[in-house]
């Protein structure tokens, strides 16, 4: 199989935070910190990629209703982390049946919210990870308990634009995930530090964030699909269920 480096990077980015802490991934954070710090893509870090037992899957799923070959074409990571047109061709029956098969939802979930959660996949689920965060309730990487408000906050990806940098710190402007009055929504805009390895924004430039840290710089576009996918991500969650404070 032929694999995208410049997709590999791409993704290697984004999973680095939560590997960097345990959540997620092998336990290789010193090889993940090499190929993320020195943009570089090979089959070790494929190896590395393919054994994240949440994000692996999703990639898989994507690319094989797009008829994409490789599930690291720089499309279909885009998709997954960020959401493009390539969502809109994953038949709703297909990610019913990976988030019940190949993730096993319905045994890490209470009857009632997989029964809620299933209703709101029929209804708007699209197989991104913004969507997933919110709206399966649970962590699915190593610590499968309950999100809070802090944890969903962080492990979403969320945008912001570099208004302060010292290279690997940065000040970003942003908007936080808040809770009242039982629903979950975006706050004002707050500044964030957050920090970088192996990209160098500039001041001005909008940024994706995961788990305090930059992945990447962002494009209007992308920025514009990634806050149309966390407002639909929203909307289930605040239909379904209630997160802990």
């Amino acid at each position: 199989m032929m694999v995208d480096t410049k997709g590999l990077t791409l993704c290697s980015r984004y999973s680095f935070a939560p590997n960097s802490l345990h959540f997620c991934g092998p336990e290789r954070q010193k090889d993940m910190l090499g190929y993320v710090s020195q943009a570089e893509a090979d089959g070790g870090l494929v190896d590395i990629l393919n054994r994240f037992e949440t994000l692996y899957p999703y990639l898989v799923l994507i690319a094989s209703e797009n008829r994409i070959k490789d599930p690291f074409d720089p499309r279909v990571v885009e998709a997954y982390w960020l959401g493009n047109n390539l969502l809109g061709s994953v038949h709703t029956r297909s990610l019913i049946k990976h988030l019940d098969d190949t993730v096993g939802l319905k045994q890490k979930l209470p009857n009632k919210k997989f029964s809620s959660m299933m209703d709101e996949v029929v209804e708007r689920g699209v197989p991104q990870h913004n969507f997933h965060v919110m709206n399966v309730y649970v962590r699915t990487g190593h610590l499968a308990i309950p999100h809070t408000l802090t944890t969903m906050n962080e492990c979403r990806i969320s945008w912001g634009k570099v208004i302060e940098c010292v290279h690997p710190n940065y000040i970003v402007e942003t908007q936080p995930l808040t809770y009242q009055h039982n629903r979950l929504a975006l706050g004002a805009v707050e500044k964030k530090a957050v920090m970088s390895v192996g990209v160098k924004p500039h001041v001005g430039d909008w940024v994706s964030i995961h788990w305090g840290y930059l992945c990447d710089r962002i494009t209007d576009r992308q920025r514009e699909n990634l806050a149309y996918y966390t407002k639909r991500a929203l909307l289930g969650a605040n239909r379904s269920h209630v997160v802990e404070s």
